[in-house]
């Protein structure tokens, strides 16, 4: 049975992103984002523990870190965040502030 072990509050987020390890990127939609990590839903999945390149995009901003795979399923996959850089911590900051304000429906992505 999968326990849930997150350690930072998940915000619904609408956003596109893509994935991207040595063999290939692929493309995927932001469900929910916290300051530690992201639940991706997209077609195909990285297995467990591989580690990929995360870009998220917005109409206005964009943001990327190097991640790991904490759990994934046909569904999606949860990724965990790795050594934000200052720049991309500053506008996932901003993303988080967003989201705990405005509900789900009036973000445009």
């Amino acid at each position: 049975m999968y326990r849930e072990r997150r350690h930072a509050q998940r915000y619904a987020f609408a956003a596109t992103a893509e994935v991207e390890d040595a063999v290939c990127v692929c493309q995927a939609r932001v469900a929910d984002l916290s300051i530690a990590g992201a639940y991706l839903v997209l077609p195909d999945f990285f297995p467990q523990g591989a580690s990929v390149l995360v870009k998220i995009r917005t109409k206005r901003e964009f943001f990327q870190c190097e991640a790991t795979i904490a759990h994934s399923s046909p569904h999606g996959m949860g990724v965990k965040f790795h050594e934000i850089s200052p720049p991309f911590l500053i506008v996932l900051q901003e993303w988080l502030l967003e989201a705990m304000r405005e509900p789900i429906a009036g973000r445009h992505c």
